[in-house]
């Protein structure tokens, strides 16, 4: 039993290392391409991003640090299309609190 417990902590951590690399490597602006090829490739990406986050969000993780991390904000499609559950208001307040947080200790 302590093998699948092993192997069940490796899965999150492994779904948020594929998945910064996906974000790292993902064209954000895709949609705004005359090409209908770079905007087909760019959807079927971020779909497959949005597949990663449900997948972190079935563990039992929150992706949305890391994906804030990499995504731009402005000029890109909107958070709901990849699947992150966090706004980016509420990902800048939970960011204050950190560091108010850190700032009092």
């Amino acid at each position: 039993m302590s093998t699948l417990v092993k192997e069940r902590k490796l899965k999150p951590q492994f779904i948020k290392m594929a998945l910064e690399t996906e974000l790292k490597h993902h064209d954000w602006t895709y949609e705004y391409s005359d090409d209908h090829g770079v905007w087909v490739g760019g959807t079927a990406h971020r779909n497959k991003i949005k597949k990663m986050v449900e997948d972190c969000y079935a563990e039992g993780e929150d992706p949305a640090d890391l994906f804030y991390k990499y995504y731009p904000v402005d000029g890109c499609h909107g958070i709901s299309g990849y699947g992150i559950k966090r706004t980016w208001q509420e990902q800048l307040d939970k960011k204050a609190k950190e560091i108010t947080k850190e700032n009092d200790a």
